[in-house]
């Protein structure tokens, strides 16, 4: 009986053995296996809509466009100064419908009764649009904590306000947004922002990518990449879906921009 029992005892142990190491084999296929596949992964591209843009339609704002450009060509020292040659254009289109509805009259009544509110109160007391490019503080408040909380832009920390009392930082944001210099080097930041945000996704062309970048300043940066895409088709600029007048997509104006005034700024 004690020989029969070790027999079976030594038999139960080879047949556990054996089943360990089947075991064994199988998990590290499975692991060799779910790691190629994560390798090969590609990820998808969005369906992109077409870049186009209805330039007869745009004409009807061209005056209302003139009067934008020739705005900013009157700051042209400034934005030399902010700005490389090379990305002039390009950075500025992103931005550029917003100063079709800057009004410097309209702009200093609103900043000098918001400014208090949101000095004392913050973004929930008060968020008000500031400047030619039409930004407001909660939108330097995101770009500012995206930086922070990003290795890759790390050079661009200089945007980021590092004093400890909020009212305080917030009356220094306000004064930044004021001036047209800080607004412009918020933009260009804005641009490397979603440079690296947006990296996975190829654009086919430099109207696909101002289109995108333009409709993620007016829609919202922090929205996703489908929920972007999707905006670019909403036709509700300048004035609304209320009004009477001709509606466009705000990007419409942007694509306008660089392929109508590229060169007044690219010098």
């Amino acid at each position: 009986m004690l020989y029969v029992s070790l027999v079976n005892n030594k038999t139960a142990t080879i047949k556990n053995r054996f089943y360990i190491f089947f075991l064994f084999v199988i998990f590290t296929n499975c692991k060799d296996k779910t790691t190629e596949t994560k390798e090969n992964i590609e990820i998808p591209q969005l369906n992109i809509p077409d870049t186009k843009y209805d330039k007869k339609a745009v004409d009807y704002y061209r005056n209302e466009i003139e009067s934008a450009v020739s705005l900013l060509v009157s700051q042209k020292q400034i934005i030399n100064l902010e700005l490389n040659k090379n990305e002039r254009a390009v950075i500025i289109a992103i931005a550029f419908p917003e100063v079709l509805r800057y009004n410097s009259f309209s702009d200093l009544i609103e900043t000098s009764s918001n400014r208090i509110l949101y000095i004392n109160g913050g973004k929930i007391a008060s968020d008000f649009s500031i400047g030619y490019f039409q930004m407001k503080p909660s939108f330097v408040e995101d770009l500012e904590k995206f930086v922070a909380n990003s290795e890759n832009l790390e050079k661009y920390n200089s945007i980021v306000i590092q004093y400890k009392d909020e009212k305080k930082t917030r009356k220094e944001r306000i004064n930044r947004l004021e001036n047209l210099q800080w607004q412009l080097r918020y933009l260009k930041v804005f641009w490397q922002v979603l440079d690296d945000k947006y990296k996975n996704i190829v654009f086919k062309n430099r109207d696909e990518k101002i289109r995108f970048y333009a409709t993620a300043y007016n829609y919202g940066f922090l929205q996703s990449e489908k929920a972007i895409i999707k905006y670019q088709t909403i036709k509700v600029f300048p004035y609304g879906k209320n009004s009477k007048k001709k509606k466009l997509a705000f990007a419409d104006f942007s694509i306008d921009f660089i392929n109508t005034y590229l060169t007044l700024f690219n010098q």
